[in-house]
C-alpha cells in the first residue's frame, strides 16, 4: 500500500492517562491487530517492552542528565528507516505508536523533525487529558514509587515552573497542531473510572475491535496519600551512605532494594484512597492553570468537561495526615515482621523434617 494511504495514529499520553493499560492491550493483541488491518509495530528498533519509548529517544540530545533512562544507542535516521520498513512491509490500513514521552518530553523541534519523517503518511495525534489536581497527585505517586524522596509541595513547585509543560494542557496541545494541523489533533477527557482502552478506540475509529479483543488488566494504579508518604519516608531510610562505602556496594544497594519492594508491596495493600493535601501557594497556581485550560479547551475543542474533579481537591488536616502516616508505617512492619518470622519459622521446620528424612534413609541403607 501506498505511503499516502496508511493512517499513522501517534498516540502520546499524557502520562498518567492509562497509557501502560493500552499499550500493554496492543502489545498482547498485536497479532490480532494486525488481522484487523491495524498494525501496533513491535519488529523494528522503535519498541520496546510495551511502547515506542525507543523512537522518542532516538529524538532527545543524549546529554540531558534527566533523560539518562531514555537514550538511544540507534541514530533517529536508523531507526525512523527501520520503523517504515516494518510499517510497508505490513500492507496495513492504520498504524499506532504509542509513547507518553512524546508529550512529556518532546518540545517544537522535535515535534517538527517528527512531523517531517512521517510527512509521506496520514498522520493523527490522540491526546487524553485528565484533570490537573488528580494527575498530579498521581504522577507524584509514581515518582515516589520509584525511589524520590521529593515532598508533594517540592514535586508540585517543581511541576509548577513556567518553563516546565507537564500541567499546561493547552501549551502542549498548541505545539502539536502547529506542526501536524489542528484537524489531525484529537483530543478526549480521560476518566480513571472509565474504560481507556474504549476511549482511545473509539476516538481513532476502531470501536468493534474492544468487545473482540480483551484485556482488563490496570497498570500502574496510583497509590493514596498516606501509603505515599509512608514510602516516601521509606525512599529516605533506603538512603544509606555505608552503602555506597561498602566493599560491595552494589550488594548493598541491592539489599536495600529488596527491603523497600518488600515494604511497598504491603504498603500497596493498605492504599485506601486517603486525601491529599497540596500548600495553598501551589493549590491556587494549579487551579489558575486548570482554569485557563478549561477555557481554551472549551473554545477550541468543545469539551464543556470541567478538568477540575470535586474527588480530587485535598481535605485531610496535617496532623491527622501525619498521625496516620505513623500508623501505617507501624502497621506495615510490623506485619512485614511477623511474615519474615514465619517464613524463618518454616524454613527451620523444613530443614529439621528433611534432617529427619535423611537419617531414615541412612538408617535404612546400613541394614
Amino acid at each position: 500500500m501506498h505511503a499516502s494511504r496508511i493512517k499513522i495514529i501517534f498516540h502520546i499520553g499524557l502520562e498518567k492517562t492509562g497509557t501502560t493499560s493500552f499499550q500493554r492491550f496492543c502489545t498482547r493483541n498485536a497479532r490480532r491487530l494486525l488481522q484487523h488491518n491495524v498494525l501496533y509495530p513491535k519488529r523494528s528498533s522503535a519498541f520496546y517492552a510495551l511502547n515506542h519509548a525507543p523512537l522518542t529517544a532516538s529524538y532527545l540530545p543524549s546529554e540531558r542528565p534527566d533523560d539518562f533512562h531514555l537514550r538511544s544507542p540507534i541514530a533517529n535516521s536508523e531507526m525512523v528507516k527501520s520503523l517504515k520498513e516494518e510499517i510497508e512491509a505490513s500492507s496495513v490500513e492504520k498504524v499506532i505508536i504509542s509513547s507518553e514521552h512524546l508529550s512529556s518530553r518532546f518540545r517544537p523541534p522535535q515535534i517538527e523533525k517528527l512531523a517531517e519523517d512521517f510527512n509521506a503518511y496520514e498522520c493523527h495525534v490522540v491526546i487524553a487529558l485528565r484533570d490537573h489536581l488528580s494527575r498530579l497527585f498521581s504522577s507524584y505517586s509514581t515518582r515516589v514509587m520509584s525511589g524520590s524522596d521529593q515532598t508533594l509541595d517540592e514535586f508540585a513547585e517543581m511541576v509548577l515552573e513556567p518553563d516546565n509543560l507537564y500541567i499546561r494542557y493547552a501549551d502542549i496541545i498548541r505545539m502539536w497542531e502547529a506542526s501536524f494541523g489542528r484537524d489531525r489533533v484529537i483530543v478526549f477527557d480521560y476518566n480513571e473510572a472509565s474504560d481507556v482502552i474504549y476511549s482511545i478506540l473509539s476516538k481513532i475509529g476502531l470501536t468493534q475491535l474492544r468487545t473482540i479483543l480483551t484485556d482488563d488488566h490496570k497498570c500502574n494504579a496510583s497509590l493514596d496519600a498516606n501509603v505515599t508518604e509512608a514510602l516516601r519516608l521509606i525512599n529516605i531510610a533506603n538512603q544509606n551512605e555505608s552503602a555506597y562505602r561498602s566493599k560491595i556496594p552494589y550488594l548493598e544497594f541491592i539489599k536495600l532494594q529488596y527491603v523497600r519492594s518488600v515494604l511497598r508491596k504491603k504498603l500497596q495493600a493498605q492504599s485506601h484512597g486517603s486525601h491529599w493535601r497540596l500548600s495553598e501557594p501551589y493549590r491556587e497556581q494549579l487551579l489558575d492553570i486548570a482554569e485557563a485550560d478549561a477555557i481554551w479547551l472549551a473554545k477550541n475543542y468543545s469539551m464543556p468537561v470541567s478538568l477540575i474533579k470535586p474527588g480530587s481537591l485535598p481535605e485531610a488536616a496535617p496532623e491527622e495526615f501525619h498521625q496516620d502516616v505513623a500508623k501505617l508505617l507501624a502497621k506495615t512492619l510490623t506485619q512485614t515482621m511477623c511474615d519474615r518470622w514465619s517464613l524463618y519459622r518454616f524454613e527451620m521446620f523444613s530443614r529439621a523434617a528433611l534432617f529427619l528424612v535423611l537419617e531414615k534413609m541412612r538408617s535404612i541403607r546400613r541394614r
